[in-house]
């Protein structure tokens, strides 16, 4: 009996969070909109409150008031005139009137925001937002904006959206852009809405928690042929796992009756119009079943970044595969082993290509050889799959000899290399058993392959 793919909670319920050789990110990349706390250097809770006082609570303008107001204090502080103090009385005062209308004047409004659970990377997802005024006072000079974005997820406008003066009980309709860089659950906090009337100096803000989730799934191109080689066996069709569309028989013609043949095949209506029994003759119908195996195994080193910058190639390789198979009516078992193993049978109704995507969303990369984890399941499946399509990182003796036992096994055998740089052992014109192997580096995935 098949092992049950994972639940599908399970599947995407988890983050995208291994980055080998991660490079320090320039504070540029931390606008109000982003959360200080997950920037390396900013551990301490003094340092995220300072980043957050400056970015969060002042204004453009309020930050260089500020250094006008030192520049004030600091001429006030060497000079002996009592003209000198002006300027910076005239700071402090506007500094604390600024924060006492703060204190005062807290947006109030009610929000109810909605937007897909899936897009693709590098696509812009539209969040649709309702803000409703509940407070007294008109809302004046508000800004709507995400809350705490991931690193890999940023608003579009950066800025965020101006609201119009909302009168008590007024409601408008708002569309804020994400767009996504980085495939993986993104976890999204909320939104705040905040106003820096009238001196543009501090802001006033409220923020209104909404936890929700975004998956963001690779982006490919898709394929518009794939040489499959197909083994030995097939998957027989109509098995009620395999479709619940047609039976599990194609229907080829009417024949003359035989004796031993079923009566329940009799063509009633054919025999009543030649007067001689019919029979309805049919054909068992196979599924081609194919595995998608996908290699995880980054080495740490100095060329890991680029090899987790193959690895990302070989994810979106992989949904270009299974998007394929999808349109082409096959069965496809779908393997992948990092820190967890993953394996979903889709095709023909079972599942369908988003969570296929799903997957692809969440796997990580594996530090270790992912093969003593994967093979079990896969040759647990084996007897039922026609061919293996392995995207792998290297090509060397492990992975020549995992390709020769799917061989050896009965099922036919295709290789596709994602790496840019030399490989371990040069893949040439392939094997006897795997034919030519393809390699997509750099340059040839951004050309977007069709034909493999």
């Amino acid at each position: 009996m098949e092992k049950p793919a994972a639940p599908r909670d399970t599947v995407v319920a988890r983050h995208h969070t291994m980055h080998l050789n991660d490079e320090i990110p320039p504070l540029s990349d931390f606008p109000s909109t982003k959360d200080i706390a997950q920037h390396p250097l900013f551990r301490g809770e003094i340092s995220r409150f300072l980043w957050r006082l400056l970015t969060l609570r002042l204004s453009k303008t309020g930050r260089w008031f500020v250094a006008a107001t030192i520049i004030f204090t600091g001429y006030g502080a060497v000079s002996l005139e009592l003209q000198s103090y002006v300027l910076f009385c005239y700071a402090i005062g506007l500094w604390l009137a600024a924060a006492v209308y703060v204190a005062l004047s807290r947006p109030q409004v009610t929000i109810q925001a909605k937007h897909p659970e899936r897009v693709c990377v590098g696509e812009t997802v539209s969040v649709d937002v309702t803000v409703t005024q509940t407070g007294r006072f008109a809302g004046v000079d508000l800004t709507l904006l995400p809350h705490w974005l991931p690193q890999a997820v940023d608003a579009v406008p950066e800025s965020g959206v101006d609201l119009p003066p909302l009168t008590r009980g007024k409601s408008i309709h708002v569309r804020l852009g994400l767009r996504c860089k980085q495939r993986g659950m993104q976890q999204l906090k909320g939104y705040r809405v905040e106003t820096d009337f009238p001196f543009g100096l501090i802001r006033a803000y409220r923020t209104y928690y909404q936890p929700q989730s975004l998956l963001v799934y690779p982006a490919f191109h898709p394929l518009t042929h794939l040489d499959v080689p197909t083994g030995s066996r097939y998957q027989p069709g109509g098995v009620a796992l395999a479709s619940h569309q047609g039976e599990s028989f194609e229907f080829l013609g009417n024949r003359e009756y035989h004796e031993g043949d079923s009566i329940r095949d009799i063509d009633w209506r054919a025999m009543a119009r030649l007067s001689r029994p019919i029979i309805r003759e049919y054909r068992e119908e196979y599924f081609l079943r194919v595995g998608v195996v996908l290699d995880t195994y980054v080495a740490g080193g100095p060329d890991a970044k680029a090899r987790a910058a193959d690895f990302e190639r070989a994810v979106s390789l992989c949904a270009a595969v299974s998007d394929y198979m999808a349109r082409q009516d096959y069965l496809v078992d779908i393997f992948a082993a990092g820190p967890n193993l993953y394996h979903l049978t889709a095709g023909r109704s079972l599942a369908h290509l988003d969570q296929i995507l799903d997957i692809l969303a969440c796997v990580d990369p594996s530090p270790d050889e992912p093969f003593e984890i994967l093979e079990p399941e896969l040759q647990e499946n084996l007897s039922r799959i026609t061919t293996v399509i392995c995207v792998f990182l290297n090509w060397d003796e492990t992975r020549l000899a995992f390709a020769q036992r799917m061989a050896q096994a009965g099922a036919g055998v295709k290789v596709i290399l994602v790496r840019d740089g030399a490989c371990t052992m040069d893949p040439g014109g392939g094997t006897a058993f795997t034919g030519p192997i393809p390699t997509i580096d750099k340059a040839r995935f951004d050309a977007g392959p069709e034909e493999l």
